[in-house]
């Protein structure tokens, strides 16, 4: 594992858990502005003491805004830090507040009139916690597949306010990879599973392909389990807009995925071009929201 690939995992989880239970006490008694006040300032305090992070942010923030400042990149770790505040408020159930918007919902209510099951392919791209909670509404089962070795501070607090979350987590282990049974368990009874398409450094394949002007390396390996579950897949994206407000977009990606031998490299190239290119698209549409803060280019 070199370069980009899997730097993601040596990246220690910031904050406590002290602060963030702080933090849902100032909701609780002051509400969400009061709290987000307190992250814009902690964002403001962490930008300035971590020249690390200022140039990876600034680095992104080049490809996609003009002549990005100092305060483009506070606003860029302030909009995650918000992003992983409202993820605590929504896994508990506390929501009324948010104005979300939505496009492509009926994608996922004919999977569900249909019980299908579905890869959900997304990015660290604002919340996945958004779009969870509406199809928890709806009564669409969605699990969630990704590694969760350096995040066990916020998984815990989730757990902690939604106590049945767990039962939708599966953890990937590239160790023990039976964890691709699990899936397939869930694709059978007709439920979503979610994958977040924009890191590598599990053990998966990795394609390289163009993405904001410059050279990244992508996982593949979605692919690989669509093609072995036969089930279809989805984009979808949690955009924070600012504010209260969410914006939810769905969208097919691929009815099937077939990869033979002969071709599955190439077909696996021009699948992850293709995810990288709708990520750039939604990546445009909300540019602070995304939140990969290492050297992710190749």
């Amino acid at each position: 594992m070199s370069g980009a690939q899997g730097q993601w995992l040596r990246e220690r989880e910031r904050g406590s858990m002290f602060g963030i239970r702080a933090l849902l006490l100032a909701h609780r008694v002051f509400g969400r502005g009061f709290a987000v006040l307190i992250l814009r300032v902690v964002a403001f305090y962490y930008v300035v003491f971590s020249g690390r992070v200022r140039r990876t942010s600034r680095d992104y923030l080049r490809r996609v805004i003009d002549d990005p400042g100092l305060f483009d990149v506070i606003r860029h770790i302030a909009t995650f830090a918000i992003c992983a505040f409202d993820r605590v408020l929504f896994a508990a159930g506390k929501d009324d507040g948010f104005a979300i918007e939505r496009s492509g919902d009926e994608y996922l209510a004919a999977l569900a009139r249909d019980k299908r099951g579905a890869i959900l392919l997304g990015a660290h791209h604002g919340s996945f916690e958004v779009m969870r909670t509406m199809s928890d509404r709806e009564g669409l089962t969605v699990n969630v597949l990704a590694h969760f070795a350096n995040a066990r501070k916020i998984t815990a607090v989730l757990e902690a306010v939604a106590p049945g979350m767990g039962a939708r987590i599966i953890a990937i282990d590239p160790e023990a990879p039976h964890y691709v049974l699990r899936v397939r368990e869930c694709i059978e009874a007709g439920e979503l599973v979610a994958v977040l398409g924009d890191r590598t450094g599990l053990g998966e394949g990795v394609a390289t392909v163009d993405f904001l002007g410059g050279k990244a390396a992508l996982p593949t390996g979605a692919y690989a389990l669509a093609s072995v579950l036969h089930c279809p897949i989805y984009l979808t994206f949690g955009l924070y807009l600012g504010g209260n407000r969410y914006s939810l977009f769905c969208e097919p990606f691929a009815e099937s995925v077939e990869l033979p031998r002969a071709e599955r490299k190439a077909r696996m190239q021009a699948l992850a071009q293709r995810y990288a290119d709708r990520l750039e698209v939604y990546v445009r549409k909300a540019p602070y929201c995304w939140f990969n803060f290492f050297d992710f280019w190749v």
